[in-house]
């Protein structure tokens, strides 16, 4: 599992879960905060066509954090103001990387995160599908 997958699957991952593995990780190893938690926001870009330039569409609000878990870098990113939920993904993401007791936890945790997307992805797609026009009756 690539390090940018695993860090944008745990931004994702219920808050709960994140924080419950983050505690039991810590109960044997030691974090030291080196950034954040902190709240920022990011623009959101899109292309405009046929120019070559990008337009903001709006700002996202986004909760950062970066970690030292026994001496290995974590990371995290999480939409909202998750103070506490960015600093359990930084701890998750820093025990994955150092290949520690629960990394295949993480793992786990990772995978159910890109399951739910896909299946709410999945879902979104059926209901836009149900609400599309057939040729006939888009006519008068």
């Amino acid at each position: 599992m690539t390090p940018e997958r695993r860090f944008e699957a745990l931004g994702r991952a219920p808050a709960q879960a994140r924080e419950r593995l983050a505690d039991r990780i810590l109960r044997s190893a030691a974090v030291e905060i080196v950034a954040g938690p902190e709240v920022a926001t990011a623009s959101v870009r899109l292309p405009v066509p046929g120019t070559g330039s990008t337009f903001v569409a709006g700002r996202v609000v986004l909760t950062t954090c970066r970690v030292l878990l026994d001496g290995t870098r974590g990371d995290a990113a999480v939409q909202g103001r998750e103070l506490c939920g960015a600093l359990a993904a930084a701890i998750c993401d820093a025990e994955a990387e150092r290949g520690g007791p629960l990394a295949r936890e993480v793992d786990d945790l990772v995978l159910a995160a890109e399951k739910a997307r896909a299946d709410g992805l999945r879902d979104e797609a059926r209901a836009v599908a149900l609400t599309r026009l057939d040729d006939d009756e888009a006519s008068p």
